[in-house]
């Protein structure tokens, strides 16, 4: 590739030289993206086909039933993405086939969590048509606004917007030393993203917002100070904060009846635009050298922040012994195998 191309711009030619049966017989690109005509789109009559087959219907009931829109959808956002570099149809791909699949979701998970003895489900999300509770999640927002985020906003807090949403979530028992402890997953999933320089820290009211849980006793950053909160309203360091500071407030009231609450980053290796873009001054003063994922290590308490790649977590899932859907597996290889 010539130099100088971003990671997205990288995927959006590769999806170009993909097969079009990939994404399902009689499939066309070319489809209308924010009101011009993209070659890395689907078109607009193939509703869902950002989704592998064989859970497109199922994970478009679960969004519709729980009133989550799709980033970007089409129809009111009602169904996916037409965009291929979509993040939010990625992270479906990839994760929805382990939601009623406990057995699954502990083989693969357990090799980022060796500690993992067995998914749990979450009766929380169970919906009233569902037969079972899910093991795994899309878009929590926690069963309380423990940021007090609708004070702020407004308004009805919702899932997968305007309010803070994990893309992902999953609890388990894990085992260590001889005792046991329910664990909860907040997930943030990335894909073709970077981010430019903005401070959104110009917002006194959102400011405000965080602060308290920012300066709690025995929190999640090792060294809370007004230095670097300011420095952190700057994407993605604002999501992540975000993200970190809510699980923080689940794990002191017992969120799923968690002990321990920690949040799971994963990001294709290849991305370096969002992985090597430090967007904040201050943290790139602060940590020259360092990448968006080693900053954030270096600022949270060590075991509530593990950054993994989508990489390793296809490693995960091909190499599982428990896997039957050979078809899945094979379409996650061929769309997303770098």
């Amino acid at each position: 590739m010539a130099a100088g191309k971003t990671f997205r711009d990288r995927e959006k030619e590769r999806y170009q030289k993909l097969p079009l049966q990939l994404f399902d017989s009689g499939v066309a690109f070319n489809g209308n993206y924010r009101g011009t005509q993209r070659s890395f789109c689907l078109s607009d009559s193939n509703i869902g086909v950002n989704l592998y087959q064989d859970l497109r219907v199922s994970a478009m009931e679960y969004f519709d039933r729980r009133g989550i829109p799709w980033h970007d959808g089409l129809i009111e956002r009602q169904v996916p993405s037409n965009h291929l570099c979509c993040s939010q149809s990625c992270c479906v791909n990839f994760l929805y086939p382990m939601m009623n699949d406990g057995r699954l979701l502990t083989s693969v998970f357990k090799e980022f969590y060796p500690d993992m003895v067995e998914a749990l489900p979450i009766e929380e999300d169970r919906h009233k048509k569902d037969k079972t509770a899910p093991f795994l999640v899309f878009e929590w927002i926690g069963t309380r606004d423990y940021l007090n985020e609708q004070r702020r906003k407004g308004i009805q807090r919702t899932r997968g917007a305007n309010y803070t949403s994990a893309d992902f979530m999953f609890r388990f028992r894990s085992r260590s030393h001889g005792k046991e402890k329910i664990h909860l997953v907040l997930g943030e999933w990335k894909y073709t993203e970077d981010y430019r320089q903005e401070d959104k820290g110009t917002n006194k009211t959102r400011k405000q917002n965080y602060a308290a849980a920012f300066s709690r006793n025995k929190g999640v950053f090792n060294q809370p100070n007004e230095v670097l909160y300011n420095s952190l309203f700057f994407e993605p360091f604002y999501q992540l904060m975000r993200l970190q500071l809510m699980g923080q407030e689940m794990e002191q009231q017992r969120e799923l009846e968690a002990e321990e609450v920690s949040v799971l980053h994963i990001c294709p290796k290849g991305n370096n635009d969002f992985r090597d873009n430090v967007t904040s001054p201050t943290l790139s003063e602060m940590f020259p050298g360092l990448g968006v994922l080693d900053i954030w290590k270096k600022l949270v308490v060590t075991d509530k922040f593990k950054s993994k790649s989508v990489e390793e977590l296809l490693k995960a899932i091909i190499t599982n012994k428990d896997i039957t859907e050979s078809s899945w597996v094979e379409y996650l290889r061929q769309r997303y195998g770098w």
